[in-house]
């Protein structure tokens, strides 16, 4: 196993700084991977086991270090939307515009929406991706009830006034009598 190089004399100083400070675990294990290759000489493996990390997160922590000084070991951020197309303020902007044909009953269609989505950003985008936008902000699917070709208003008004009546034994339907005692 070849020997680790020397760290700059600037980098040390900046590490010996740093090393007086107090930190949270995740900052202290990628200074305990600078600072154990640079005073005991330990290479990567070693340093990994000490530390509990993978050899090659040792040599990437010790590489950016040498790169970017103590800012490399500075907590990093984690999660977020890293390949959003939009920032949720931008994405309820953008659905505004639509709002009012939506609440005037108005058929907001995806195809028309997906169209202006690619015009407003300017790339081609998929039709998953308007979806997916109208569900963070709430939107939901909605769909006109269904009605038959054929069906005919007046008929069901009818209807609706001639099932209130009361119903009458049809053939072959009879009660019992009930008991006068």
């Amino acid at each position: 196993m070849r020997k680790p190089g020397l760290i700059p004399s600037k980098r040390l100083r900046e590490l010996e700084a740093f090393r007086r400070e107090k930190w949270p675990g995740e900052v202290f294990r990628r200074f305990l991977c600078v600072w154990l290759r640079a005073e005991n000489q330990m290479n990567a493996v070693d340093v990994g086991k000490v530390v509990g990390w993978h050899p090659t997160t040792v040599r990437i922590t010790q590489a950016d270090f040498i790169r970017q000084g103590v800012a490399a070991l500075a907590e990093k951020p984690r999660g977020g939307r890293h390949r959003a197309l939009m920032t949720p303020d931008e994405e309820a902007a953008f659905l505004d515009q639509f709002s009012e044909q939506a609440g005037a009953g108005a058929v907001l269609v995806a195809g028309r929406l997906h169209q202006a989505l690619e015009d407003f950003l300017g790339r081609p985008v998929s039709t998953a991706t308007v979806y997916r936008i109208l569900a963070r902000n709430g939107w939901r699917k909605m769909v006109p009830r269904p009605a038959h070709p054929k069906k005919d208003p007046e008929t069901a008004e009818g209807f609706k006034k001639g099932a209130a009546k009361p119903r009458s034994d049809g053939p072959g339907l009879s009660r019992k009598p009930k008991d006068s005692s």
